[in-house]
């Protein structure tokens, strides 16, 4: 009995791994609504949302019509609604990834009460 009660409590406090973000992870910001921005912003990777996206200053169409460009983005901006394929099931499937990686954190052992988490 007691070498299985140390393997439960070993299996309890190991730790569980990174969490797998998927396509999730070729964001640095991923929304599913809007993003908004303040001017003076420099963000450095890509950024996607679904729909709207306010506050960038000029955003250009790349010729490939897949993303914008942006002086304060370093990377690409993604927006589901006027770029044309991939981008759409890109970002739907990054969104899918982004929430089984949520869910997947919220459904592991911790010491914090639920209430203690927030969906963002």
């Amino acid at each position: 009995g007691l070498l299985v009660l140390l393997a439960m409590s070993s299996a309890m406090t190991s730790d569980p791994g990174p969490v797998d973000l998927g396509g999730a992870s070729h964001f640095v910001i991923l929304a599913r609504a809007a993003i908004s921005n303040t001017p003076t912003s420099l963000i450095t990777g890509n950024v996607g949302s679904m729909s709207g996206i306010t506050g960038f200053e000029t955003l250009t169409m790349d010729a490939s019509q897949q993303f914008f460009t942006s002086a304060q983005i370093d990377g690409r901006l993604y927006r589901g609604v006027d770029c044309a394929e991939p981008t759409p099931t890109i970002l739907t499937s990054a969104l899918a990834d982004m929430d089984a990686a949520y869910a997947n954190v919220v459904s592991r052992p911790h010491s914090l009460p639920s209430s203690q988490f927030v969906d963002v």
